[in-house]
């Protein structure tokens, strides 16, 4: 079985979750639409949907107790929601999260 890299796991594994968090936060405390979330966010409008009746990213409660991804998903919420900054910004401040939770084993192997 080949191995996954921890970019992989992160994004197959961690992304739906924070994804899911991230709109979830953006909607019920910074009262953006499914519409306004998907567009900051960089996905659809029915991915938002899934991830709000929680039939994608269902796996919240690997990251939820996570205080590094707590923070993460209220302060890049924020940010974006206030349009401090874009999209393609908050996508590199993922990875700045990954490597955070590398180390703690929660971002996956080598």
């Amino acid at each position: 079985m080949p191995m996954k890299t921890a970019c992989e796991v992160m994004v197959l594994e961690y992304m739906p979750v924070l994804r899911a968090m991230m709109a979830k936060r953006m909607m019920e405390k910074y009262g953006l639409t499914q519409k306004e979330t998907a567009k900051l966010l960089g996905i659809s409008q029915p991915a938002v949907s899934q991830y709000k009746k929680q039939i994608r990213g269902r796996k919240a409660e690997i990251l939820s107790s996570n205080p590094e991804a707590s923070v993460f998903v209220e302060t890049l919420a924020r940010r974006l929601a206030s349009g401090e900054i874009n999209g393609s910004q908050a996508s590199s401040e993922f990875c700045d999260l990954c490597r955070q939770l590398k180390p703690n084993g929660t971002g996956g192997g080598d």
